[in-house]
């Protein structure tokens, strides 16, 4: 049955002189932002036209999507040293996402994307890759962080070496490291053959982790940790 109260006493107040209305209440708090599923964790990632604002680079487009981890793992093999024993052990600084440093975590999902100038393009400088990864619970997730935070520093401040088959081996120098309660940054510079700058970012929100790599052949850049942050904006805080 439809309620005709409120109705009614609007016409009988406009009826009558010196009736005046009064309206109380109090401010709704805005709703909570939902808690992120495999199925809404693509609505995490930026689009093309973020990513490029965040490089400097309004052409870069999305060359590919993925939904489980990279693995360059067989680069690293046989290179030198790194916490253990080889350049193995740094792979979460030489790339975003990756296979071996997810292994055993606990994680349940993952999307992710590589972004750059379009295939047509003359020259190739920008590039990134920004993946978020679902973990159980936030207690999963920030273990996850905090082992990660003791990885990137055992591989601060020294070379990496990305081996290739086809082409010259890739060195690296991995800068210091940047260790704070939301994000770690890391910056790798290329001194052969090229000189690509590159940027890694890692950052968890409840119970996802923000991976993200961004690189730039014209020198340094902050793009990793620009790209982490609007991530992170769209999660709840905790």
């Amino acid at each position: 049955m439809i309620n005709r109260f409120p109705t009614l006493a609007v016409a009988l107040c406009l009826g009558l002189t010196g009736c005046s209305a009064t309206t109380t209440g109090t401010a709704t708090p805005a709703a909570p932002v939902p808690a992120p599923t495999e199925q809404t964790l693509p609505t995490l990632l930026l689009a093309a036209p973020e990513v490029g604002a965040a490089l400097g680079d309004d052409e870069v487009v999305v060359s590919r999507e993925v939904s489980a981890p990279w693995d360059d793992s067989a680069r690293f093999r046989s290179a030198p040293s790194g916490p253990d024993g080889t350049d193995l052990g740094c792979l979460a600084i030489a790339g975003a996402a990756q296979r071996a440093v997810y292994a055993g975590t606990g994680w349940t999902a993952l999307r992710g994307q590589v972004l750059r100038e379009p295939p047509t393009a003359p020259d190739w400088s920008h590039f990134a890759t920004q993946a978020v990864v679902l973990f159980p619970d936030a207690q999963a997730a920030s273990d996850f962080y905090h082992r990660a935070g003791d990885t990137w520093a055992g591989c601060a401040n020294r070379e990496l070496v990305y081996a290739q088959q086809l082409a010259p081996d890739q060195i690296w120098e991995i800068g210091p490291v940047n260790s704070g309660p939301d994000m770690l940054t890391v910056a790798r510079t290329q001194r052969s053959p090229m000189q690509w700058s590159c940027q890694r970012a890692l950052s968890v929100r409840g119970n996802v982790a923000i991976d993200v790599e961004a690189c730039d052949a014209g020198g340094p850049t902050g793009a990793a940790a620009a790209i982490t942050a609007a991530i992170g904006e769209r999660l709840p805080s905790t």
